[in-house]
Formats: C-alpha cells, sequence, structure tokens
C-alpha cells in the first residue's frame, strides 16, 4: 500500500469513525455537564488547536474590521446557534435522533445550494432525493399521537440547527475570504466558544458545571480528535479524493451514530423511525451521489 493511499483510507476512517462517534459522545457529555458551557469549553479547546496549527503553517490572522465582522457572522450562524443547539438538544433526545436529524444538512445545503451568484441546478435525481429526504424527516419527527411534545420541540430544534449550518455554509461559499480555512475555523471556534459560555453564564449554568472524568473526556474527546485532528482530515480529503466519496460522510455517519446509540446506550428507533432513517439515507444518497451512478 503507498503512503497516498494509506493516508487516504485513515483520514476516511477518521471522519466515519469518529464523527460518526461524536453524537454519543455529545450525548454522554452532556448528562453530566450542562450543554453550553460544555459546547462552549469543547468549542475553545479546539479553537486554540487550530489556532496552534495555523500559527505552525505561518497562517496570518484576522488585521481587519471586516475579517472580524465575518468571524462574529459564521461564529453566531456555524458554532453558537447551530452547534450549541444541536448539543442542548442532546440533553432530552437519543443520540440517534439528533445524527438523522443532522443528516438533513445534505438535503438543506442542496436545496439552498440552488440559490444565489453560484447556484447550481439539481438534476432530476437530486429532486428526487430532495422529496424523499424531507419525507424521512417528516416521519421522523410526526408525533405518534398526533400531538406536539416537548420531544417534538427538540426535534425541530436540531432540524433549525442543520438548516442555519447550511445556510451558514452557503453564505460562507459565497463569501470571498482572506484567511486560510485553518485560521479562519480556529477563529470562529474561540469566538464562538465565548459566545456559547456567554450564553451559559446568563442562563444560569454556571452554578450546574462540576468537574468530572466522563464529562471531561467527552470534551477533550470532541476537541481534540472530532473537532482538530477530524477537520484536518476533512480538509486533506476535499482537496486530494473525490468529492463524491467525501460526501458519503453524510450518510454514513448518522448509520455509525445509530448503531452506536443502539449498543452503548441501548437506544431505539420505532418502526415509524426506521422507515424515516431509510427514506432519509436514501433520499441523501440520491442527493450526494455522482449523476452519472443513475
Amino acid at each position: 500500500m503507498t503512503g497516498f493511499r494509506a493516508r487516504l483510507y485513515a483520514c476516511f476512517a477518521l471522519v466515519y469513525l469518529v464523527w460518526g462517534s461524536s453524537f454519543l459522545v455529545g450525548r454522554i457529555g452532556v448528562i453530566d455537564l450542562p450543554p453550553l458551557l460544555f459546547t462552549s469549553l469543547r468549542s475553545l479547546i479546539a479553537g486554540v488547536l487550530l489556532l496552534g496549527l495555523a500559527l505552525y503553517r505561518g497562517n496570518r490572522l484576522p488585521d481587519s474590521r471586516h475579517e472580524w465582522r465575518q468571524i462574529f457572522f459564521f461564529a453566531l450562524v456555524l458554532i453558537a446557534f447551530s452547534s450549541g443547539s444541536a448539543t442542548f438538544a442532546l440533553k432530552y433526545i437519543a443520540s440517534n435522533e439528533v445524527a438523522l436529524l443532522n443528516a438533513s444538512m445534505a438535503l438543506w445545503i442542496a436545496g439552498l445550494g440552488t440559490l444565489g451568484p453560484k447556484g447550481q441546478k439539481l438534476s432530476v435525481p437530486s429532486l428526487i432525493g430532495l422529496a424523499l429526504g424531507f419525507v424521512g424527516v417528516a416521519l421522523l419527527v410526526w408525533p405518534e399521537e398526533m400531538r406536539l411534545t416537548p420531544h417534538v420541540g427538540w426535534q425541530l430544534l436540531v432540524l433549525a440547527a442543520a438548516a442555519v449550518w447550511a445556510s451558514g455554509t452557503i453564505v460562507y461559499r459565497n463569501t470571498a475570504l482572506q484567511l486560510g480555512p485553518i485560521a479562519f475555523n480556529a477563529m470562529i471556534m474561540l469566538v464562538g466558544g465565548v459566545m456559547l459560555g456567554t450564553a451559559g453564564i446568563v442562563t444560569g449554568e454556571l452554578p450546574e458545571w462540576h468537574w468530572e472524568w466522563r464529562g471531561m473526556s467527552a470534551i477533550l474527546f470532541l476537541a481534540v480528535f472530532a473537532s482538530a485532528i477530524t477537520y484536518t482530515a476533512f480538509t486533506w480529503l476535499m482537496k486530494n479524493a473525490r468529492t463524491d466519496r467525501v460526501a458519503t460522510f453524510a450518510y454514513v455517519n448518522p448509520a455509525i451514530a445509530t448503531v452506536l446509540g443502539w449498543i452503548v446506550l441501548g437506544e431505539t428507533l420505532t418502526p415509524q423511525q426506521m422507515l424515516g432513517m431509510l427514506v432519509v439515507l436514501g433520499g441523501v444518497v440520491l442527493v450526494t451521489m455522482p449523476h452519472r451512478y443513475f
């Protein structure tokens, strides 16, 4: 096996296994720790690590008001609201549900990606996949007793976070950035971490904070492996692997998260949710796979 191929397989393994397990780890972490402060500390540690990597590579840091405005916007959208909301929901709903609902990001990105000056027209298979995906999401969140419950509210929050993250990604695509990607992500994680920490203190989470090994282990895993290391692996794949193959993480990760949630925490899905899972993942496959396969 060549060095390039070995690195390729290693990076795919990281993206699949680490990001796929991050939902389970996040769920374990917020069982013991308040979710906003939990996400804040994770983002701050990851930001420091990425900042060190950026400085090691000689990347420059933001030095203008315009760049700082961009950083504050993306920190608010991608970190504070999207990541914060999804992690907050993990305290109240199963990790497998959060993972499956997060798969809708690929659907949101595909739909929103048709807008703007760089919008791309969707193929017929992609349109079918988009429709199937949202039908599957409806099956995942549709109340069995036809009434709204707090559980449904947390599911809708995850969907909203996924939609906002996808919107932020589209804005990012259409925004001219002078900073390198590692330096940029380091700064939005640091700023987003401060936002989340402030929100946690304002909402009264500080008295609930306590130092204990399980929650801190979850934070370190997510900060070091899920954010710093696997993000670096993902950016390498985006430059060195076929885009359609990299996109497979959109449906592999939720599948891994569902299996891990079942094995470790005993999480289950209702028959309706199982059907929704299959429909969602099928829709994401149609949206993300190259058109020549159809």
